[in-house]
């Protein structure tokens, strides 16, 4: 009812409705970047989306240039493209299979197209050859794999090792607090909620983008619970 009356003098100041819904979706992407941060930035989306058209014209030059498949492979899977991304560096696979960024990337597609225990393997060279390969990164998204296929056991020995790596990170911690839950240790989940909170108020200014929507995530979680 809220949003209709504020469409409706809107739209009664413009006389226009598709500007007053213009005007609706500016303040809400401007609140959004300035205190949610759900919403992707839509530079970051216009410039990759850029970035794909030109890998995809050089693959289709040289279906041979590994480095251009991998790149567009990456991107793929940072759009949750997870099927196309395969598409790519499948093709790679022979060139890259020593690189532990791709077998992370070449690992995480295979594992969200459905084939967990093939992409745990490349995953496993990944981490292996490269411990703290992206901060800890492929630990986090490994995790939420198994968080997606309701293995919290298998999610939880990743987390804590990302914690290890990564002590800090927001998403992290309001993972671990969801699996906690999961596994029926409700006390310690609330911690973790508490601690993404806290690691979000810490982090510095330009990483409060990507920190900000786990934190709301976190609080949110915390109120379902009762244990604000």
């Amino acid at each position: 009812m809220g949003k209709f009356l504020i469409f409706y003098i809107l739209y009664r100041l413009t006389g226009n409705p598709i500007i007053a819904l213009l005007v609706i979706l500016s303040v809400y992407l401007l609140v959004d970047r300035a205190y949610l941060g759900f919403l992707p930035d839509p530079f970051r989306v216009f410039k990759n989306s850029s970035r794909i058209r030109e890998l995809k014209k050089l693959v289709s030059i040289n279906p041979y240039d590994s480095r251009s498949l991998k790149e567009l492979g990456m991107y793929l899977v940072e759009k949750k493209d997870y099927q196309n991304a395969m598409r790519f560096l499948q093709k790679a696979e022979e060139k890259m299979s020593d690189d532990p960024e791709f077998n992370y990337y070449y690992g995480l597609s295979t594992a969200r197209t459905g084939n967990i225990i093939r992409g745990r393997q490349f995953f496993e060279k990944a981490v292996n050859a490269s411990p703290t390969l992206k901060y800890g990164e492929p630990y986090l998204m490994m995790a939420e794999v198994y968080m997606d296929n309701a293995e919290y056991e298998s999610a939880l020995s990743l987390l804590e090792k990302f914690e290890k790596i990564h002590s800090s990170s927001s998403r992290g911690l309001y993972r671990m607090g969801l699996v906690k839950l999961k596994l029926g240790s409700r006390d310690e989940a609330i911690e973790y909620l508490k601690k993404s909170i806290q690691a979000f108020k810490a982090s510095p200014f330009f990483k409060r983008k990507t920190d900000r929507k786990w934190a709301w995530k976190s609080r949110m979680a915390l109120i379902m619970m009762g244990g604000r």
